[in-house]
């Protein structure tokens, strides 16, 4: 029967009971809001839990469609967004030995793959030099030298075909293998399907000899393909036993959250709009910066986004990512507190300082003026549009009792932005987002 049929037979089940979205209750630090939790998929003592990050909207419990979507973007964006700083885990992280990433885009290729195509059979005719085996004349003409004896051309070696069912049987057992591992693990995005349980046992050593020497043998690129994804699943499976339990995600999610908003909003020259700064020591004042950190020598603000750049109306957007959890409590002890406003307030007057405009990019630092700069705090929540929910400042730029600004940075506006949207759509520089996020900052 074949796999899609097979497939199509199957009793379908909800997923919504292995999602866990963001609980208000759960958060590193009760009083500030900062949110410290796991985002990504576990499966511990045999049970699979997804957890979506604050602000992610919770599809219908029986839409069992959308939500295997939701999961898949949610793979995709920590596969492209787990930065170093993200510290995002592979990993099982109970284990004692070594740990060995997690090659979850190598069990979703070889799901799809499956699903696609059915187990591996070997189709490509392979052929080799020698003198035994059903000779190929046509091959033999077309590659082999004669030698010529009694004016006759004598054939000494010949282009054959080579015997490897008991190769082929071998791959094909391998592929049923980790089909069934991967299956076990995420087959449930695409089905409710649980394969056979293969009679091959995990070896290591020799499936990895096969595969590598399927590898070196064939110019199928689609089988390439397939093979180098099998040789990351069995890279990745411990010699000893099968590993039941996995994890793929981070604790640290505000990193993945940065990396969004600055790639659909951000100037790609930020570094240029980067406050530095430097010790003078001793006697003769000798200049001591902190090597090549550039974390230690320089404020960074996580977003720069410019509107009509280089043109009399520009204006200037210094963005704060900020993975709090107001979106989701709406309690005002989870917004940025003194030490994010500070450094808000830094960012803008060091880009508004005359004396630092010739360090800005060309065309930028000659269109600045006092209300073209502006400042806010972008945090994640449930709201398909972006929403202000007013501003905070300091009583050194900006009085209480005071309603209009100076600047116009020293009013740091809070902006909520659905985090489920910029997951699934961070296009890079997007102008229609761009422009609708400049228009709700410039507006108030």
């Amino acid at each position: 029967m074949e796999t899609k049929e097979i497939i199509r037979k199957q009793n379908r089940f909800s997923l919504s009971d292995l999602c866990v979205y963001f609980d208000d209750k759960s958060s590193r630090d009760e009083e500030s809001g900062q949110v410290d939790k796991f985002v990504g998929l576990r499966f511990i003592d045999g049970k699979l839990s997804i957890h979506f990050p604050v602000g992610y909207k919770e599809p219908d419990k029986t839409d069992d469609k959308q939500i295997r979507l939701d999961i898949l973007n949610l793979i995709s964006v920590l596969s492209s967004f787990g930065s170093p700083e993200a510290e995002l885990v592979r990993n099982d992280f109970r284990s004692k030995q070594q740990n060995v990433d997690f090659p979850v885009h190598a069990y979703l290729f070889i799901i799809s793959d499956f699903l696609n195509h059915g187990y591996y059979q070997q189709k490509e005719q392979l052929y080799k030099r020698g003198t035994s085996g059903k000779i190929n004349w046509s091959r033999t003409i077309k590659h082999v030298r004669p030698q010529i004896a009694d004016e006759s051309p004598v054939y000494l070696e010949f282009i054959t075909q080579k015997n490897l069912h008991n190769e082929n049987a071998l791959l094909t057992l391998i592929h049923k293998y980790c089909v069934y591992e991967s299956f076990q693990k995420l087959g449930f995005l695409f089905s409710s399907y649980k394969p056979q349980k293969p009679a091959l046992s995990f070896n290591k050593s020799l499936f990895t000899s096969v595969i590598k020497s399927k590898i070196a043998s064939t110019f199928n690129e689609k089988e390439l393909l397939l093979f180098k994804n099998t040789l990351d699943m069995i890279n990745y499976l411990d010699n000893s036993s099968e590993k039941k339990d996995f994890i793929y995600g981070t604790n640290n999610f505000h990193h993945v959250w940065e990396q969004l908003i600055d790639l659909v909003y951000g100037e790609k020259d930020k570094g240029k709009f980067y406050p530095k700064v430097y010790w003078k020591l001793g006697e003769k004042k000798e200049t001591f910066t902190f090597g090549n950190s550039e974390k230690r020598n320089s404020l960074r603000p996580d977003t720069i986004m410019i509107t009509n750049r280089g043109e009399s109306n520009q204006k200037i957007f210094v963005l704060d990512s900020k993975y709090y959890r107001y979106g989701a409590t709406k309690n005002p002890n989870h917004l940025p507190d003194s030490g994010s406003v500070v450094k808000q307030l830094a960012y803008a007057e060091y880009i508004d300082n005359p004396k630092n405009r010739s360090k800005l990019p060309d065309g930028v630092g000659e269109n600045i003026t006092d209300s073209s700069i502006y400042n806010a705090f972008i945090m994640p929540a449930e709201n398909l549009a972006p929403q202000n929910i007013g501003y905070v400042s300091a009583d050194y730029v900006l009085s209480q009792e005071a309603d209009t600004a100076t600047k116009s940075y020293h009013k740091i506006y809070g902006i909520l932005l659905d985090v489920k949207s910029i997951m699934y759509k961070h296009i890079p520089k997007d102008k229609k987002l761009i422009e609708e996020l400049a228009d709700i900052i410039e507006k108030n």
